[in-house]
């Protein structure tokens, strides 16, 4: 869609409540940093060519961004990191996860975080089913264990002898029928050993990637790695974690990531 050509060239940054502490870090460092003419607000304008947010899972925070994208604006969305989630966030432009074309900006032959990538996975253990969140399950008109139901059908036809662990995502501790509910410990101890990680578009499947398990997903930065195969190489796992350095920053980082933004706005 074409930009609006009132748009002013700089950005809003939209510092509303509720919002995470880390969410209010990131925005406030990237406002200390921001070009001329930018502008703090606590409720959506829409008179800037970029709109910076975070949490879009809020539900007026996604009518916002899609508003925005509509009227011929770019928005950068943040929310939690996909590694050093204390410290950093993950970054995407005009969509909820970068997509497969915003990866492929990542610049030849940089790379921001170098990884250990393990092996854990068996090709005989059990499966990791992750749950959504409450939010996300509103942003894709689900109900509640709707997606999670479906996946497990899914898995009992093609799996019907394999274990099938139970991840809910947060306080959602439903039960889920003929699975083992596997809410303890870290996700590393959930995926070590699995055949198989399933979910629809988390976090999890970075680090499934990280430690080598096979992955499912429908949706997230993930599936620009696995929607042609579950089982990447080594090497294509290496190279899919290098482009996502590009879109995962800490708050420390804000005056490189205003170049970075300049740059994939452009492309995008």
């Amino acid at each position: 869609m074409a930009q609006h050509p009132d748009l002013i060239e700089a950005a809003e940054i939209l510092l509303d409540e509720p919002m995470a502490r880390r969410g209010i870090r990131m925005l406030k460092a990237l406002a200390a940093h921001a070009p001329a003419g930018s502008k703090v607000t606590t409720h959506y304008e829409g008179r800037h060519r970029l709109l910076i947010m975070y949490g879009v899972g809020l539900p007026r925070r996604f009518i916002d961004m899609r508003r925005h994208v509509e009227i011929g604006g770019h928005v950068a969305c943040w929310d939690m990191g996909y590694w050093d989630r204390d410290e950093s966030m993950r970054m995407s432009i005009d969509s909820l996860h970068p997509t497969a074309a915003q990866l492929a900006l990542a610049p030849a032959g940089e790379c921001r975080r170098l990884f250990e990538l393990r092996e854990d996975a068996d090709p005989n253990g059990p499966i990791l089913l992750c749950g959504l969140g409450k939010k996300s399950a509103y942003m894709y008109g689900l109900q509640p264990l709707q997606w999670e139901r479906k996946a497990l059908r899914a898995l009992r036809d093609t799996y019907p002898n394999r274990v099938i662990r139970w991840r809910p995502k947060g306080q959602q501790y439903s039960l889920l029928p003929s699975t083992v509910m596997w809410q303890h410990g870290t996700i590393e101890e959930a995926m070590r050993g699995c055949s198989l990680v399933v979910c629809r578009h988390s976090n999890v499947a970075i680090d499934a990637c990280i430690a080598g398990v096979p992955v499912q997903c429908v949706d997230g930065a993930a599936l620009a790695l696995y929607s042609q195969t579950q089982t990447p190489t080594r090497e294509q796992r290496a190279e899919f974690l290098r482009q996502v350095g590009f879109w995962n920053w800490s708050p420390a980082e804000a005056p490189q990531v205003w170049a970075w933004l300049k740059r994939s706005t452009e492309c995008v």
